[in-house]
């Protein structure tokens, strides 16, 4: 899927965080810590936007000195994708999608099927959860060539899951149902402006989140479908 959707394929099952977001010894922390440090900082960010949040504010709020804000993170770049991806890991991942359940026949009609049911589950579990729309919102606010966006897509990418689905798409190009003329990933990265696009519509009232969910697949289609 695109950018959004595919975070939501990745994080059907919750990961843990890879490279220096956030800094590694935030997992040697204590739980009751850790979740007071997610809670306040996703209600900073979703009442005030990325940009609004003020870092200092999060740290008194949780409690904690400045120097252990910084042992845990590198920065509020790196706070704020921790807290988008552990809201998308819990409003999606309850519901787990295991991939070994993905029909990987030669059928192509069964295949598109499976990707507009899954496609559309991911939307409606993330339409459900207030606090998550905030947080895209917020996100789809700062542009697609905004560097948080970009380090968002790398740690995604970076991740094994991200194989995972890649492996679908693969297995799409193999069977005629996902065009091989444009690699993978450009066409992943095309489709994440639009998709972006879709949530600015919906966040004007111009779309609806149903229409949002269906204009999504429609694109995705059009966008990867083999050309005859």
């Amino acid at each position: 899927m695109a950018f959004f959707s595919w975070v939501g394929f990745i994080f059907d099952r919750l990961v843990g965080p890879i490279g220096r977001m956030p800094l590694a010894r935030y997992e040697s922390i204590e739980e009751s810590l850790k979740t007071r440090i997610l809670d306040v900082s996703k209600e900073e960010f979703s009442a005030h936007g990325f940009e609004g949040a003020s870092y200092n504010k999060i740290i008194q709020k949780i409690g904690i000195s400045k120097g252990s804000m910084y042992y845990y993170f590198e920065n509020k770049e790196d706070l704020f994708i921790t807290c988008f991806l552990d809201a998308f890991a819990h409003a999606t991942g309850r519901f787990g999608f295991d991939y070994t359940t993905f029909p990987v026949g030669d059928d192509v009609q069964t295949y598109w099927n499976s990707i507009k049911m899954i496609s559309s589950k991911q939307w409606n579990d993330v339409l459900r959860h207030p606090l998550l729309m905030s947080l895209m919102r917020q996100l789809v606010l700062l542009g697609t060539d905004h560097p948080i966006f970009r380090k968002l897509n790398a740690v995604c990418e970076g991740l094994s899951e991200y194989g995972d689905l890649m492996a679908i798409l693969e297995h799409g190009v193999e069977i005629g149902a996902i065009r091989d003329d444009v690699p993978l990933n450009v066409l992943v990265r095309m489709n994440t402006e639009y998709e972006v696009w879709l949530m600015q519509e919906m966040q004007e009232k111009r779309l609806g989140e149903q229409q949002v969910v269906e204009k999504f697949f429609e694109m995705f289609k059009q966008l990867f479908e083999t050309k005859r």
